[in-house]
């Protein structure tokens, strides 16, 4: 029986919820010495109750047991319903550590009456965000070392949290982050219900004060005029201690190890007669890498942000890794990049309100992010740039009064002839469609004869002729593919155009790879098509598909975040037949280096 990603999520939530409400403290005291630690000390089930009652070295075992539980669901959940149903929901992390919090604070095993939740979320905001959780680990220390109170330290922690991460967040309630804004708010938010009895006692001055020893309290606290025993400790303790300690230094070094191996491994796959290899990975810095594309036959990658409007250039060495060259801040919004050659084009909307008041742009840049010559208007609203294969004509596609505004002119396909080396344009033809639908993608066949539109309101695609650039003509319309991905339509005389679908993703063609080494020297073919390569923006892969005699997976290759760990979602493909490359742009700011060679 094959479930749905839905269901599936649903079952994992359910589970770390069930995970999370484990109580370990209870079970160490109750092994340990035969006592239910609710009925001492404080009586909280967390680490520091255990460590008052009985010792620092139980204290160290809760807390790690109690932040394995927050860590391993929110970590591990993912990846099990990626491996299940073949996608994740993107929010599951984060609902899956919630779930686990929730669990060890109100657990079902205990009528819902659990502890404060600290060193769950602990190992939860690891999972999720190491950078801000390393904040909030420093600022614990901070408050503890300097007043003494675990739970004021935990309050002030879970603050630091959230407040490093909507300092590094500059989009926090974006779609894509916003679950990770609201979880970090609600975790403040539980925190600060839960310590309320001790924030209570910290104003009367009654509140005990870290100490994990088995003496007598700093504050005095505990018994009148009691007195700690004066028999020395057993040795059976002391062995058992030093276990305890052993295994946890064991469990961190193994982990350790792992993970670092795991951090430096290529990540390698194998689809039909191709075998695929990650030659390198960079962190951007941004928050969202949209496109990419390759110049100077793949020596060159660019790729665009639109959420801090910036061109990113990067040089490709002879390993196949990439070094930035250039990091050039753009005036508007880029929507769109295309390969000139030796040259960028970008396509841009005015930033803010401003993009309902002016047309937006095309520029050229060179290899250094300089911007060669003038602006090149590009209507209203545009949505998607294509180029000719020597890069002297370019295809600016703009919505227009499709977007809503009946003021504005009828949504168009317009035909620029372009220098690449000097940007001098001059427009040449056009085209334009219905003001009830908007024109969102367009493609070119590989002779340049003609163009595909993707019509998104009514899901359907328009033929163009663009064999005379000055006077296009729209030829008709075909329904698009409502499932599965882009497929190659290949006409008698061998030409051939990417058709659209109603999935996301991007898709690039392939030829057979050369048998002598794999790579491919020369561009492609117009008759040359036998594979595809699809982004599966939804589960973190890339899909290599068989175009002909008929389309079908042959393998996929996964696309991990950091140290090969958890998903990214990717958001653009450009590939090189030079090199026998592909870049893969992700949500995450990053861009993975993908190389194709014969098996």
């Amino acid at each position: 029986m094959h479930l749905s990603p839905i269901t599936v999520s649903a079952i994992a939530i359910a589970a770390a919820y069930l995970i999370g409400a484990i109580p370990f403290g209870l079970l160490v005291a109750r092994a340990v010495k035969g006592i239910d630690i609710r009925t001492v000390g404080s009586g909280n089930l967390g680490a520091t109750n255990v460590g008052r009652v009985l010792g620092r070295p139980y204290f160290f075992l809760v807390l790690v047991l109690d932040g394995l539980k927050g860590f391993l669901p929110t970590l591990g959940f993912p990846w099990l319903v990626e491996r299940v149903a073949h996608s994740v929901p993107g929010d599951l992390p984060v609902l899956a550590g919630l779930a686990a919090i929730l669990g060890h604070t109100f657990p079902v095993y205990l009528r819902f009456r659990g502890g404060k939740g600290v060193a769950t979320s602990l190992g939860v905001v690891l999972a999720l965000d190491p950078i801000s959780c390393a904040v909030a680990v420093l600022v614990f220390v901070a408050v503890l070392w300097t007043w003494c109170y675990v739970s004021l330290a935990s309050l002030v922690g879970g603050v630091g949290f959230a407040v490093a991460h909507f300092v590094r967040d500059r989009a926090p309630f974006s779609r894509e982050h916003i679950a990770m804004s609201l979880f970090s708010i609600a975790v403040v938010g539980l925190l600060v219900i839960r310590h309320r009895s001790n924030l209570a006692r910290i104003r009367a001055g009654t509140e005990n004060r870290a100490n994990f020893g088995r003496g007598r309290k700093r504050d005095g606290s505990g018994p009148a005029g009691a007195t700690p025993p004066a028999t020395p400790p057993r040795s059976g303790r002391i062995g058992t201690t030093l276990l305890i300690v052993l295994g946890f230094l064991g469990v961190v070094l193994i982990g350790g190890t792992l993970l670092v191996r795991n951090a430096v491994r290529s990540i390698e796959a194998v689809a039909g007669p191709w075998a695929l290899k990650e030659t390198d990975r960079v962190v951007t810095g941004q928050q969202r890498v949209d496109r990419v594309a390759f110049a100077t036959g793949g020596d060159c990658l660019a790729g665009i942000c639109p959420r801090y409007n910036t061109l990113l250039i990067y040089r490709v060495d002879a390993a196949k890794t990439l070094h930035a060259i250039a990091e050039t801040e753009l005036e508007g919004r880029p929507v769109a990049i295309v390969s000139l050659g030796t040259r960028f084009a970008v396509l841009q909307r005015p930033p803010g309100d401003a993009k309902h008041l002016v047309p937006g742009w095309c520029e050229v840049y060179d290899l250094a992010g300089r911007r060669v010559g003038s602006r090149i208007t590009a209507g209203f609203y545009p949505d998607d740039l294509a180029a000719s294969s020597d890069g002297r004509l370019v295809y600016l596609l703009s919505s227009g009064r499709s977007e809503g505004d009946e003021k504005k002119p009828l949504a168009t396909l317009e035909i620029i002839a372009l220098d690449p080396e000097t940007a001098a344009a001059r427009p040449m033809g056009h085209v334009t469609f219905d003001a009830r639908d908007d024109p969102e993608r367009v493609s070119l066949s590989a002779s340049g004869q003609y163009a595909a539109v993707l019509l998104a309101k009514s899901k359907r695609m328009a033929a163009v002729d663009v064999t005379d650039s000055s006077h296009p003509r729209l030829i008709g319309h075909t329904a698009i593919a409502t499932a599965g991905t882009p497929y190659i339509s290949q006409s008698k005389d061998d030409d051939w155009i990417m058709m659209p679908a109603g999935t996301e993703g991007a898709t690039v063609a392939l030829a057979s790879p050369h048998a002598s080494d794999g790579l491919h020297r020369t561009a492609l073919p117009s008759s040359r098509v036998d594979y595809l390569v699809t982004a599966r923006e939804t589960e973190s892969a890339l899909e290599i598909l068989q175009a002909h005699p008929r389309q079908h997976e042959i393998g996929r290759f996964p696309l991990l975040g950091p140290f090969n760990l958890g998903h990214t979602r990717p958001t653009g493909l450009a590939y090189s037949p030079e090199r026998g490359i592909i870049a893969v742009a992700t949500r995450t700011g990053s861009i993975h280096v993908v190389e194709l060679r014969t098996r």
